[in-house]
């Protein structure tokens, strides 16, 4: 007799949570006769390991790819019900539409610009006209939100211009263009697509196109206010101070542990502690006043919301709840302990709740950056925090206690029989 646990294995192939969808060839030749709307998304198809170099083998390959190809270019149809039309405004480099509606994505996209800012001026329609930046545009086009159209010149028709294919688009708004308001490289824009596919608000941060503003007293850490009653007491305070400087300094100054009685680990774990650690709570007044230099490779990009954040507003955005700094891999080289710094200095002081737990903030820090480093189109991020692991001492904190529950099993004992 088998036993119980062979009969729910598969009699062949691998099992489903064993299968790697990377590793795998995929048969396309299905969408050759699939037309119009019968298109669907394909499935898993069976893995050739070793290629035998044979004629059907290649035939094969060759019509799953022209399979492939055919299916991605198949030209996408959007219904005009819904599309709102958007001239682009080549001198600005952006687009803009007029009350744009029919999409909820105009809620966090898109604003209206003042009377000084507006590139076509203070006319009659400047309060209903609603601009967008290169990376808004594109990712508007892509889905079929928006119908960018040229500005109408005398030899158009309809009077709406002539329409801008997304190849077109894309050859206009990417690429370092510094004084036309973009900068918008695609290693930019892959991260920004990503991020508003997955329902994120992504907009620029100040320093997107330079140094940006310079640093102020919120990116530094706040000085403790005199009172009379701290005058008061200074001098008591001066006496704990010094005394417990000459304390750790004693306890520094040996080496090892001294022979004795100790009763508890707390003790023996400070005199363990002989390297000095960086505490990002202390600052100087000397490097408060002057601000870091900004690195053109190494900088903020984006600040970014939560999906369904209760902080954002297209008026009033707040604090976001992440920064990102894009990091092209092929251009940029690792960043040194220098250009960390100089990035964090810019970074708003931002110290952990006292309630959190220890993970959470050694992972926020007392300031934090997200590097999302592209790689020819695959992005991947890596939080930086300015954390400090000196403050988190592990031997004060009060553990759990050894054992559990008594009594066997589900708490519950067997109890005493009378």
């Amino acid at each position: 007799m088998a036993d119980a646990d062979e009969d729910v294995k598969p009699r062949s192939g691998p099992l489903p949570e064993d299968v790697d969808l990377s590793e795998e060839i995929q048969d396309f030749r299905f969408l050759g006769t699939a037309t119009g709307n019968d298109v669907k998304i394909p499935k898993r198809g069976e893995k050739d390991f070793e290629p035998h170099e044979t004629a059907l083998q290649s035939n094969t390959l060759a019509a799953s790819r022209q399979a492939m190809h055919n299916a991605l270019s198949f030209q996408r149809v959007h219904p005009p019900k819904g599309v709102a039309l958007a001239t682009f405004h080549p001198e600005s480099n952006m687009a803009y539409a007029i009350n744009p509606k029919g999409s909820p994505l105009f809620v966090r996209m898109g604003r209206t610009l003042s009377k000084g800012e507006d590139p076509i001026g203070d006319d009659g329609l400047r309060g209903q006209r609603m601009w967008f930046l290169p990376e808004e545009v594109i990712y508007l086009v892509e889905r079929g939100t928006i119908d960018l159209r040229w500005p109408v010149t005398e030899d158009d028709k309809d009077g709406k211009g002539l329409p801008v294919s997304l190849q077109a688009a894309y050859a206009m708004f990417l690429g370092e263009q510094q004084g036309l308001g973009g900068a918008l490289t695609f290693e930019r824009y892959s991260v920004y697509s990503g991020l508003k596919r997955a329902g994120y608000t992504v907009l620029r941060a100040p320093s997107f196109e330079g140094s940006g503003p310079p640093a102020t007293a919120e990116c530094h850490p706040p000085v403790p206010q005199r009172t009379w009653q701290a005058g008061l007491l200074s001098l008591a305070w001066l006496k704990h101070i010094f005394h417990s400087a000459e304390k750790e300094d004693q306890e520094r100054s040996s080496i090892g542990i001294e022979p004795g009685l100790y009763r508890n680990y707390a003790d023996i774990y400070r005199r363990l502690a002989l390297i000095q650690w960086y505490d990002p709570t202390h600052t100087l007044a000397a490097a408060a006043s002057q601000s870091p230099p900004i690195d053109d490779e190494i900088r903020v990009t984006y600040h970014v919301w939560k999906p369904g954040s209760s902080t954002f507003k297209k008026s009033d955005h707040g604090p976001p709840d992440f920064r990102i700094a894009v990091v092209d891999a092929r251009e940029t080289t690792a960043p040194s302990l220098q250009q960390l710094s100089n990035l964090m200095a810019t970074l708003p002081y931002e110290p952990p709740k006292a309630e959190d737990q220890l993970y959470q903030k050694l992972k926020h820090g007392y300031k934090n950056v997200i590097l999302a480093i592209v790689d020819q189109g695959v992005v991947s991020y890596l939080r930086i925090s300015d954390a400090a692991f000196g403050r988190e001492r592990l031997y004060e904190r009060a553990g759990r206690g050894f054992g559990g529950k008594r009594g066997g099993r589900g708490g519950r004992g067997r109890g005493r029989r009378r």
